[in-house]
């Protein structure tokens, strides 16, 4: 199973830092038949250098952004238009204490970085798969630190799965707290206006959002404060002035207003969230309240409206503010003033604890239990973060949005501080309100990919663009007699994409189990049906359940039975045309009695007349392609194509294979697509690609015509070696280790002064018994010819060199290109400690430059990477170059590594007398991550020069 759990961005406070059956190209059209070749599973993420990357900037380099000069600008474009929900006035609360007034927002991390994240997933299993949006009203993507970039838009597979459910996601923009790298100068710039006296970032900012269709702004301006704490925020409320020389100011928060006005002026649809941090005064003050000193972010003097809403900070659920009752005050204080108290967001920290989190409910409700305010929740992606496997991400999912109960309709009772999950107080919200609806209950990732039933593809992937709707209910089943069903998502099998809905557990023959999925409210015309394609591990009967707009329920059998394989089962609804129906069910009854009894849901179908649309696909290309610098066995392919005549539900990308099969590379709604480290097949010069356009149901329209690319020619072997060591004393043991290319042969190595003169050897030791400077040959061979690397003076003989090389950068001067914090800054890579490191993020390379002081002889670097200090090896840098230096401005290439993946290297190269010694990493980890992580770098030699 692949590594789960994901370090954070950071805190929103003090921790802030953040197959065709012959289908060839002669009768590919409109065929539905596929003769694939499974998809091997990949071994490595190849991380290859074009990777196209979700967006994120600093002030000024937003300034200068253009989306049609940025490469990776059409790869971040969501394709999914914002859906719309059925108003919350109309839907039936499933317990007592729901409120359709309020509504929840979570500010969530949905990757784990703010950069180096692949727009559309990538070749692993590994993402945040959130699902339950039926319990949120908007969603904040989380993200942003001081560096990466400070105004970050979300990845377009998140906007897409959001949209699909009617919920509208907003960009983050994040001034950090000075501690914690947070720089004045970076709002200056935000705040600066042109000759004209408006706001040149305004216009950026809404650019940005219609251009890749997101639909607004989350802004939390924190910068100028070191408060980490709400008793340090008490002890130094006083100390904080408003004159603080060159400090936060009044005039940065009259600017801010300003900017919001003008935001919301130019652009009324985008929305803007305001944080509770900076009051009207230009203080860092949080009032954990709407208050007379931060409703100027909401409206201003002249009772005009400022921002949409407000997140207020977490503190109003401490035991110091609790007799303040500061969300009662915030409702009075926002009738007052004319405003929907439910835009206001009362913050709760889960990022922690999750579900354990306290929290005194009775200060959020009145006492008729109805909320004062909407809810804020900060980093509920915990559940993810904190989970080992699928399984326990989905259990923890359930505990924190439902309950502990699982079941929206059994109420836990609010005793204490326990958490009640979020059903207790948000109705579950829906946006099936037109057909066609289907589903195949895919949460947007896979071990496996599936096509009607058949995988075709055992690579790991994850894209939340094609994350389906997911049941609106968790789970609401009634039982008859001793039947006890579970239900949980399955990766093992599914009818198409990654996973199915398993029910599993006992069933008694002939007895009943219903359960309620899902909220729509749809239409019913005499043409209108419902399949279903299921299986089970006994003879079931499976009815469909409806209820209606006007009140009645009606069970709908089908003549067919599920079996063990796949299979669709059809129910008329035109004896219901011209009415509406608001919620489905499942009433399954098995044939048997069993304690182990499966039942597989693959696809639920709802429909209306069937289209006569002809899907095909238009000019596509590849845009650009990148090889391994190994081998050239691996590469990197950026893919554009346009959608002819109709839109397509998505389209599906195949490698044409000699023999006329395909192999499923992957599937995506846009009309782009990167295919990462796309391996070589032996003995290919060319390779031909294939994007096939595919309705919701699964219906495959015209393919496009193919699209080839060349591979470099690699039939002659490259020839390389790495040697243990390259300063010795006379006698003293050196081995050495041939690492040329896979396709070669033979090798013969030649040592000159070495006590042997060949070797045929991969791993020959050589010692050298006389002083001296020695070349070192290495000749690489197969049936294609001959590859020599002769290496001049690599080898220098002393009685000088002691049996240990002397650590010569211990504690030396460094600096760096970047770095993320004080705390992980360039000095901790020299420090000799495995519990310090040195941590860059942001677009490499990376640069990090030792000083020693004085020209020294060095010969060696070692590295410890991620893995030595305790993180994941998938962190380990993977490729990097080594330069020394005499006056520290004309370097000198010495060492080049390409594929390590090893968490201690030890790079070696000829003899040098150098002063400064940089590694250049280009490659910082072995998947899509852009931070690198170094916790030790030492450079060894001698102090004495031997040359």
């Amino acid at each position: 199973m692949n590594c789960w759990v994901k370090s954070g961005v950071g805190l929103l406070l003090a921790l802030s830092v953040v197959g065709v059956s012959g289908c060839g190209v002669e009768n590919k059209a409109e065929s539905n038949s596929i003769d694939y070749q499974e998809t091997e599973e990949a071994k490595v993420d190849r991380g290859m250098a074009n990777q196209p990357e979700s967006s994120y900037w600093f002030p000024e380099e937003l300034l200068q952004w253009d989306f049609s000069k940025d490469e990776d600008a059409k790869y971040n474009v969501s394709t999914v238009p914002l859906a719309t929900r059925v108003d919350k006035t109309k839907l039936i609360p499933s317990n007592k204490t729901q409120n359709s007034e309020m509504k929840v927002v979570a500010l969530s991390i949905m990757n784990s970085s703010t950069s180096g994240n692949a727009p559309r997933g990538i070749n692993t299993f590994d993402a945040n798969v959130f699902s339950n949006w039926q319990y949120i009203d908007q969603l904040v993507y989380w993200g942003g630190s001081s560096g990466e970039g400070i105004i970050v838009p979300p990845s377009p597979d998140v906007i897409d799965a959001a949209h699909k459910n009617g919920v509208p996601v907003l960009g983050t923009v994040f001034f950090p707290q000075t501690a914690h790298g947070g720089k004045l100068e970076w709002l200056d710039t935000f705040l600066e206006k042109d000759a004209d006296g408006t706001f040149p970032l305004v216009d950026k900012l809404i650019e940005v959002a219609q251009s890749y269709g997101f639909d607004g702004w989350f802004i939390n301006q924190e910068t100028d404060t070191v408060v980490t704490s709400f008793d340090e925020a008490k002890e130094n409320k006083n100390e904080q002035t408003a004159d603080n020389a060159g400090g936060l100011n009044k005039e940065h928060a009259d600017l801010m207003q300003e900017f919001i006005k003008e935001f919301k002026k130019k652009q009324a649809d985008l929305a803007i969230m305001w944080y509770d941090s900076m009051t009207s005064e230009g203080k860092m003050d949080w009032q954990n309240a709407l208050t007379d000193q931060n409703q100027a972010y909401l409206v201003d003097a002249d009772m005009n409206p400022v921002a949409d809403s407000m997140f207020l900070n977490f503190w109003w659920n401490t035991e110091q503010l609790a007799s303040k009752e500061l969300l009662k005050a915030s409702k009075k204080k926002a009738n007052e003033l004319g405003i929907d108290p439910y835009d206001l967001f009362a913050g709760i920290d889960v990022q922690e604890k999750g579900y354990a989190t306290s929290v005194d409910w009775d200060l959020f409700v009145d006492d008729k239990g109805v909320p004062y305010t909407s809810l804020g929740l900060y980093v509920p992606s915990w559940t993810y973060s904190s989970a080992s496997d699928p399984d326990d991400f989905q259990n923890r999912e359930e505990r924190f949005w439902v309950n502990d109960k699982g079941d929206p309709t059994q109420t836990t009772a609010l005793e204490g501080q326990d958490w009640p999950g979020i059903s207790t107080y948000a109705l579950e919200q829906t946006a099936i309100t037109s057909l066609p609806f289907v589903t195949n209950f895919n949460t947007g990732n896979g071990y496996n990919y599936f096509i009607k039933g058949q995988k075709v593809s055992s690579l790991d992937w994850n894209n939340r663009s094609m994350q389906d709707i997911m049941p609106t209910y968790r789970w609401v089943m009634e039982h008859e007699n001793n039947n006890d069903l579970s239900i949980r998502m399955d990766y093992a099998d599914a009818f198409n994409g990654g996973n199915s809905l398993l029910f599993r557990g006992n069933m008694t023959k002939n007895s009943a189990s219903q359960v309620k999925l899902y909220r729509m409210e749809t239409a019913v015309t005499k043409d209108s049906e419902i399949t279903t394609t299921a299986k089970a591990s006994d003879t079931t009967n499976l009815a469909i359940v409806l209820t209606f707009e006007d009140g009645g329920t009606e069970t709908i059998e089908s003549s067919e039975k599920v079996v063990n394989e796949w299979t669709t089962l059809t129910y008329s609804l035109e004896k219901f045309a011209g009415r509406t129906v608001t919620s489905l069910s499942y009433k399954i009854t098995s044939e048997k009695t069993n304690d182990t009894y499966e039942l597989h849901l693959g696809q639920l179908a709802m429909t209306d007349s069937p289209t006569t649309e002809k899907l095909a696909v238009a000019n596509a290309e590849v845009e650009d392609v990148v090889f391994d610098e190994e081998e050239s066995n691996y590469a990197g392919i950026r893919l554009v194509w346009n959608s002819k005549e109709s839109q397509a539900n998505h389209y599906e990308i195949y490698r044409i294979n000699k023999d006329d099969t395909r192999s499923f590379l992957g599937a995506t709604p846009a009309t782009t697509h990167y295919i990462n480290g796309l391996e070589r097949q032996k003995n290919t010069q060319q390779t031909n690609l294939e994007i096939v356009p595919v309705d919701a149901l699964g219906n495959r329209g015209v393919a496009s015509d193919p699209i080839s690319f060349e591979w470099p020619d690699n039939t002659l072997p490259k020839a390389s070696f790495t040697a243990s060591k390259t300063m010795a004393a006379p006698g003293e043991q050196i081995s050495f280790t041939n690492t040329s290319s896979s396709n070669t042969d033979k090798v013969t190595w030649e040592f000159e002064g070495g006590n042997i003169e060949t070797s045929t050897e991969d791993a020959p030791v050589v010692t050298y018994d006389k002083e001296g400077v020695y070349k070192v040959k290495l000749t690489a061979e197969n049936e294609e010819g001959k590859t020599p690397i002769e290496i001049e003076g690599l080898i220098t003989i002393s009685q000088k060199v002691p049996a240990e090389l002397a650590l010569l950068s211990l504690n030396a001067k460094t600096e760096a290109s970047s770095f993320t914090n004080d705390s992980e800054a360039p000095e901790f890579a020299v420090d000799g400690k495995l519990e310090t490191k040195w941590c860059a993020t942001g677009t490499p390379p990376h640069e990090i430059i030792v000083d020693l002081g004085a020209n020294q002889t060095v010969s060696e670097v070692r590295l410890a990477h991620a893995e030595a200090g305790g993180e994941n090896a998938d962190m380990n840098t993977k490729a990097y170059t080594i330069e020394v230096s005499q006056d520290g401005k004309e370097y000198k290439k010495v060492s080049r590594t390409i594929n390590n993946t090893k968490k201690n290297s030890i790079n070696t190269f000829a003899v040098e007398q150098a002063r400064y010694v940089k590694v250049s990493v280009d490659k910082p980890t072995q998947g899509s991550d852009t931070a690198v992580r170094i916790y030790d770098l030492g450079v060894y030699g001698m102090k004495e020069l031997l040359k």
